[in-house]
């Protein structure tokens, strides 16, 4: 065994008790806020061409481990099309080529501290669960890029920090553009957007709702004037999950259901089937977007919204119940 094979032997030691937490996979804004854990067991040395040189490299293989609901869900589509193993063909672009690239750079500064050459990926073994396509799991992938696109367009706005009424996409894209037509949904919709300043409110509030006969999506954000901007990402969790009920409303309406009268009493109203589906996908949007546990979520809402839904505190158990129960 020759020095660097015994370097490395020991560098395995290490690594066989070392988890790595990886960000690589973006949430609807772009940022990188979805860890995925990975193991790694380093392989041998190789020559590869890199700028026109031949350079030894440390091969290692990639085990890419159960983390979240976000991660595993898209780590488990990958793994049910291209198997629990791949074969990595320097320099392939696949579909881990993201993740390889940003595990080969935190490996490099860890090889540093055993003086091994820099790294490269030549397997990954995807131990995350198969996931299978069930109709649940293709309706929230069709409707991301809508909540992304809507929840953005509000955020654009809202950073002016201006008080005022407001219709989208008209005040954004121009007269030419004065409706959102998206092929997950039959009829074309616009938002009328409230703004307004409160110092009563703590942080901000959000509310909403859909007017099937006019298509219009009313939403009002109401926002505590001296955090300015220091609010938005709080803002982006409460339009992730209120945009998305509401477009579970539009998706009832066009599937044709039928609405009742709308009950005077807050526990009949939120018990409703179509109101309870409406907040499930809401609540379920928001745990998978900040990697938070659904009932944590849900019981959050309630908390911070008792004078909105004027139920008393057994009566909320009975709604968080039956939620739970669909979920």
């Amino acid at each position: 065994m020759n020095v660097l094979d015994k370097v490395l032997d020991r560098a395995n030691k290490f690594l066989e008790n070392h988890i790595f937490e990886v960000h690589y996979l973006r949430n609807a804004e772009g940022e990188l806020t979805m860890p995925t854990n990975v193991k790694v067991k380093l392989t041998g040395f190789k020559n590869y061409i890199s700028i026109g040189n031949t350079t030894v490299f440390t091969e290692y293989t990639l085990f890419i481990l159960p983390t979240n609901e976000y991660s595993d869900l898209f780590l488990g589509i990958l793994r049910s099309h291209h198997g629990s193993e791949s074969k990595i063909n320097t320099p392939e672009m696949n579909a881990y080529h993201e993740l390889r690239w940003v595990m080969d750079r935190k490996l490099d500064n860890l090889l540093k501290y055993f003086s091994l050459p820099e790294s490269i990926c030549t397997k990954i073994i995807n131990q995350v669960e198969s996931y299978k396509m069930n109709e649940s799991i293709i309706t929230e992938a069709r409707y991301d890029n809508v909540v992304r696109t809507l929840v953005k367009d509000i955020i654009s706005l809202y950073k002016f920090q201006r008080e005022g009424e407001f219709s989208l996409p008209e005040d954004i894209r121009g007269e030419e553009d004065m409706t959102y037509s998206f092929p997950e949904f039959k009829n074309e919709f616009s938002i009328d957007l409230n703004l307004a300043k409160d110092d009563d409110v703590n942080t901000v509030e959000v509310d909403a709702a859909y007017y099937r006969d006019e298509d219009i999506i009313e939403v009002t954000i109401v926002s505590n004037p001296e955090l300015g901007n220091q609010n938005i990402q709080e803002l982006i969790g409460e339009l992730n999950e209120t945009i998305r009920h509401e477009l579970e409303h539009v998706s009832q309406y066009q599937k044709g259901y039928d609405f009742p009268k709308e009950p005077k009493n807050p526990l009949k109203y939120y018990i409703q089937p179509h109101e309870l589906e409406a907040q499930l996908a809401g609540f379920k949007r928001r745990s998978r977007k900040e990697n938070r546990d659904l009932e944590v979520v849900i019981r959050g809402w309630f908390r911070r919204n008792e004078k909105r839904h004027r139920l008393k505190p057994k009566q909320v158990e009975i709604v968080i119940n039956k939620l739970l129960e669909m979920s």
